[in-house]
């Protein structure tokens, strides 16, 4: 079979022939792809010839972001059968720790994880794949057009899980019972920064949005791009990084509640927490490169007003099924709210043999989440911009 991927002798992609994956055990499933996104790990992997893989190996398959068909199951497998759609999750515990023996292993405590695509084991941009039935999500058929998008939305459910759960530290401003931080409806009457305008940071956006939490989006380019166009469709207000400064935008946007870092973009990410106001809580999800950005900071004033300011900023990276679940559910309530935002934010598809041209387009503003058609469909490119 055909997979994409990259080697450890050579930079750059490659398409490498594979034997087709074989179920091994009574509880796996053998998965035929469907569709692959690719984002910015896929790209910074690509970029820095990042080839993370077990001793012996000499490649990476790539692909994190997939759903697929179940094409057979082995005999001990409960919940799957052939002709199934379904999503795979990303990372595999180290069956060691408590959080990995919980299902939790996006709480590694030993870092002994492995990622699909990612980290040590070979991820789903392939023509077939095989896996633990504990690894895998149901994907209703009426999702298959947006099933890309549930991977990194299941990053942001986690991220804003954390957010909410910090802030139950202190009592609401918000007279309004119904807005507490744990209430289903916590958005009302709170104010969101945003940082980037990615995927990530458009997924952010919309699940504010969806509780109705005034928000802010920064991100370095022009207005009239994709994304810019992408998160106003929401209802949210685009913030050009590049016009002011990390202080001047918290002064401008006024009483903030939440700040989502969505970029990896270091320095801008670090510049803003000395600014943030009184008991607010900053999550980040960008991963930059190791040793990439050095930034000169006042740490005087930082732990100054951290301390002084009740500041609460959390790291939140990676996912579990529960989330992909929640996820899967909260693609329900955006189409009935946002009607085709999710569908009209797969701005590029690709035939599965076009990886390089889909790669290039990931540094394009006008791109938003690109995909390769693992099952052939003609390359289209869904927001072409005059």
């Amino acid at each position: 079979m055909k997979a994409i991927g990259l080697t450890v002798e050579t930079p750059g992609i490659r398409v490498v022939d594979l034997p087709s994956p074989a179920i091994e055990r009574e509880t796996q499933v053998k998965i035929r792809v469907a569709e692959v996104g690719i984002d910015g790990t896929d790209k910074n992997l690509v970029q820095h010839h990042l080839v993370d893989v077990e001793e012996g190996e000499s490649h990476l398959v790539l692909g994190h972001e997939a759903w697929g068909v179940v094409s057979d199951v082995g005999k001990s497998v409960k919940n799957f059968r052939v002709g199934d759609p379904v999503i795979p999750t990303v990372r595999r515990g180290c069956g060691i720790c408590a959080a990995c023996l919980n299902f939790q292993s996006d709480y590694c405590y030993t870092g002994l994880y492995k990622e699909r695509g990612i980290h040590k084991l070979h991820g789903f941009l392939s023509e077939e794949v095989v896996d633990e039935e504990a690894y895998l999500v149901p994907l209703p058929k009426d999702q298959a057009l947006i099933a890309v998008w549930i991977e990194p939305l299941s990053i942001v459910e986690k991220a804003l899980d954390q957010l909410r759960l910090v802030q139950q530290r202190m009592p609401s401003w918000c007279p309004h019972p119904t807005h507490a931080w744990d209430a289903p409806d916590w958005g009302g009457c709170k104010r969101a920064i945003v940082i980037g305008a990615g995927p990530l940071g458009f997924l952010a956006t919309v699940m504010l949005r969806l509780q109705d939490v005034e928000t802010y989006v920064v991100e370095i380019v022009d207005p009239d791009t994709t994304r810019v166009r992408m998160i106003e469709r929401v209802g949210a207000k685009h913030l050009d990084g590049r016009a002011f400064s990390p202080e001047e935008l918290v002064r401008g946007v006024g009483r903030i509640d939440l700040v989502f870092e969505a970029s990896g973009a270091s320095k801008l990410a670090i510049e803003f927490i000395p600014y943030l106001p009184r008991n607010a809580v900053y999550v980040m999800t960008g991963v930059p490169r190791a040793g990439g950005v050095t930034v000169p900071v006042n740490a005087d004033l930082m732990l100054r007003q951290m301390v002084r300011h009740n500041l609460a900023v959390i790291g939140s990276v990676n996912s579990n099924a529960s989330h992909f679940a929640r996820a899967l559910e909260d693609v329900r309530v955006i189409r009935k709210r946002f009607g085709t935002v999710l569908e009209d934010g797969i701005t590029h598809r690709f035939l599965f043999g076009s990886a390089e041209q889909a790669f290039a387009v990931l540094q394009d503003p006008n791109s938003l989440k690109v995909v390769l058609d693992v099952l052939e469909r003609p390359a289209v490119n869904l927001h072409a911009h005059s």
